[in-house]
């Protein structure tokens, strides 16, 4: 368990200790805080504006944290740590299980930080406190990061470097948009996740709230669907040959 916590303590010091992250969060919460200048142009529905902002940034935002592990991991294996770190007692599923946590751990840190910044932001903005549906809508793209952290291993492990970002991309979008692509094409697989299940940008807009055991059944399948694609993910990993 030791080693699993210092692969992932790794991960995501690397990320959380560079500078430009902070920059980047900053620049959200401009974008956010803009959104109250636009009351004209939204026909007065700028609150419900800057709500949609926020969580459609912190949407990126995970899906950043997600693809810079797609970047990590091959630099790791082609430059020779992983090697190293696998040369101790540490098996390879450990190993994909820590860089997994570590993913979500900094996803989990970076979007919380633009939700409390948002919620700030619209607290000077408004004079209002935030809505319930506000904090679960942003705490269920924080869950997304379970499942979204579990593609982003799968994808860096069976896909070569160049490749493995794009497709984790087109990936993601495609898993948030299941609902709306099922209803044209009438066709879904259900082989890749339903991050729709975590998107509930309307019931934060106009303050509705979600029922707390849906927000635990969803966080369960997060969890079920992560264990399925890291599996097979540490599958193609044991096969793989380590230089």
């Amino acid at each position: 368990m030791n080693e699993i916590i210092t692969i992932a303590s790794g991960t995501w010091k690397n990320v959380l200790r560079m500078k430009v992250v902070y920059f980047l969060i900053f620049c959200a919460l401009v974008l956010v805080a803009s959104a109250v200048n636009y009351d004209v142009l939204s026909l007065g529905l700028h609150k419900e504006l800057m709500i949609d902002v926020a969580l459609v940034l912190n949407s990126i935002a995970a899906l950043l944290v997600v693809i810079s592990l797609t970047f990590e991991i091959p630099k790791e294996l082609r430059e020779g740590v992983a090697s190293t770190l696998l040369a101790k007692p540490l098996g390879r599923f450990q190993y994909l299980l820590g860089k997994m946590i570590g993913c979500m751990v900094t996803g989990a840190v970076i979007c919380a930080l633009i939700a409390v910044g948002s919620f700030i932001v619209f607290n000077i903005a408004f004079g209002q406190r935030i809505d319930l549906a506000m904090f679960q809508s942003h705490l269920l793209l924080i869950l997304a990061l379970i499942p979204m952290s579990a593609l982003g291993v799968l994808f860096a492990v069976i896909l070569p470097e160049v490749i493995a970002p794009i497709i984790t991309v087109v990936v993601v979008w495609f898993a948030f948009s299941t609902k709306c692509l099922a209803n044209i094409w009438g066709v879904y697989g259900g082989l890749l996740p339903d991050l729709d299940l975590f998107n509930f940008k309307a019931n934060a807009v106009y303050q509705v709230n979600i029922p707390w055991m849906y927000v635990l059944l969803v966080a369960v399948w997060g969890i079920c669907y992560a264990a399925f694609a890291l599996s097979l993910a540490s599958i193609v990993f044991e096969r793989k040959d380590i230089k």
